[in-house]
Parts: structure tokens; sequence; C-alpha cells
């Protein structure tokens, strides 16, 4: 079913499947959550999905009598689906899926599925109205609203809402002044590729086509590898939730947020010792070399024979 059809339902039923456009699974993971904070919840992200473990979840008894549920969040289709989705009886399940749709298997939801497509204007302005009206929000209005939509990538609209709800007057000017530049150039789609190990040499060579800095590339690259070792700190010794906002103060695109997460947690403490002095050696030699190109690539080649 597409959105409209999906908001008409008097009832969400006790397994459903979303996926599409992550600004709407994203909405709608934090709604089912909310719904079903009362039951005994069981969530598996990403690489944590294990079929016995979610079956034995599903299956067992709560010692209380509550209802169990089972909350799913992945890019990569998990396996067994429909025999979780005939088990699950009168507890709960929901799959929120982050990758591509052309791989969503739908068969076993029956019609038990939402599709989520890319957002256009009176979709936003909607999502915006009622995320606002819950959180009591009233000092933007209406033209307002268009112009921080058209100003940012709109998977950070409700970001920058909590960010303006502060000020008592939003104009453009303040919009402009307050929120944040999401268009500036950014390097991390090739560094997690990297870290993915799918095939980054064509948008690392359209990057430097671009003319961009070979120093700026290593430097972001060694932003990237602090942040990651930060997720991984706060996976391991706080939790999986909030890993962003806690560790950047506010919240990247889902999505985005759960490939960091993945990678970081995989990384060892010793790696990320190597990977700040293969970059530190990069800079180094940056500095001082005329050919820059080909430091680069070695920076990369290095990169990817440790992890």
């Amino acid at each position: 079913m597409k959105l409209w059809e999906f908001k008409k339902l008097q009832k969400l039923p006790n397994f459903f499947l979303f996926y599409g456009d992550e600004f709407f699974v994203d909405i709608y993971t934090k709604q089912i959550e909310n719904n079903i904070k009362n039951t005994n919840i069981l969530k598996l992200y990403f690489d944590e999905y294990d079929f016995e473990k979610a079956k034995s979840h599903l299956s067992q008894n709560s010692l209380f009598g509550d209802k169990n549920s089972l909350i799913i969040k992945t890019d990569k289709f998990p396996a067994n689906i429909d025999k979780l989705v005939n088990i699950v009886g009168d507890n709960y399940f929901y799959l929120f899926f982050y990758g591509d749709s052309k791989k969503v298997k739908t068969k076993p939801f029956k019609t038990n599925f939402v599709r989520f497509f890319k957002p256009d204007l009176k979709d936003l302005i909607i999502s915006a109205n009622e995320y606002m009206a819950k959180k009591g929000i009233k000092n933007i209005d209406l033209n307002h609203l268009k112009y921080l939509i058209s100003k940012i990538d709109y998977r950070f609209l409700f970001n920058e809402i909590d960010k303006l709800s502060l000020v008592d007057n939003v104009n453009n000017h303040i919009i402009d002044k307050l929120v944040f530049n999401y268009n500036e150039t950014s390097f991390d789609d090739v560094f997690d590729d990297l870290f993915l190990k799918k095939e980054y040499l064509k948008k690392l060579e359209y990057l430097i086509f671009e003319g961009n800095d070979e120093i700026a590339i290593i430097l972001s690259f060694s932003r990237y590898i602090r942040i990651l070792y930060m997720f991984n700190l706060h996976i391991k010794n706080i939790g999986y939730e909030n890993v962003s906002r806690d560790v950047l103060g506010y919240q990247i695109p889902k999505n985005l947020e759960e490939i960091r997460k993945k990678i970081a947690f995989k990384i060892k403490e010793e790696q990320f010792l190597r990977f700040f002095e293969v970059l530190l050696s990069a800079e180094l030699e940056l500095k001082s070399s005329k050919d820059k190109v080909a430091i680069l690539f070695k920076t990369f080649i290095s990169m990817k024979n440790l992890i």
C-alpha cells in the first residue's frame, strides 16, 4: 500500500513491513516503538539479525503475561521472514527496511506493508505540521516553513524545526543564520564505500577531477575516523541508540547513522590506531610532495588493506 492508504488504517496489524524513503521509515519507526513500549521488546539492527533469536523471542511466553515485540531494522532483507510472520500469533513483529526497495519481499506480509516514496513539498509540510503539533511548536508559519524546506536536505527537517523552536520570531534571515549548511562538500560517501568494501575509486577520481584539495580529503578522512571511534565507544559503553545525537549533538539521517554504527562496531581498537597512523603519515607527505594524487591513492589502498 501507499502512504495515503496506510494512513487510512484504523488499526495497525501486529506484523508489518515498512520500506522506501528513509524520512518516512524513520518517522514510523519512532511511532511504532512508542506504541509498543509497554511490551517485551527485542530489537535486532542490521548485522545483529539472527533468525533463531528472533524466532525464540516471538515463540516464548512472557513471564508476566505481556506481549512480545520484535523490531528488525536492516538494509539487507532478512532470511526466513515468512517463518517469523507465521509464528507471530498475538505478538508484534515490525520490519523497517532501509535498503534497496527492489530487494524487498512483500509476499510474506500479505497486504501488511507500506512503501514510502520521496516526499514532495506537500508531504513535507504535512509531516512538519504534524511534528510541530505534537511538540507544541507554534512559532513557524507556513511561508517560513516552505522557505526552510527549500534550504535544507529534507531528511534533517525535524532537527532544524527543533532548533528554530527556540527562537521567538522565525523569519528567513533567522533561518539562513541558524540552519546547518547540508550542501557543503562531503567526502563521507567515499569513506563509507571503502569500509563497506564497495567500489570507491570512481567517486574518489571524481572528487579529484572536481578540484578538491588532497589535504582536505585526508583531513576529512581523519575526522571521519574520529567519529567512527566515538561511535564505537558509545555502542560498547552506552548502547546502540541515539549514537549520532549523543556524539555529534544532532541526528544524522537514519540510514547514514546505521551505516556508520555498523562500520564502527566492527573496528577493533588496534585498527583505529593504525588508521590514524596512516592518515597522519599521509598528511605529512602531502605537505612536502608534488605528486599529491599518488599519495592520496596510496593512502586509500593502505587503509583498505587494514580493514
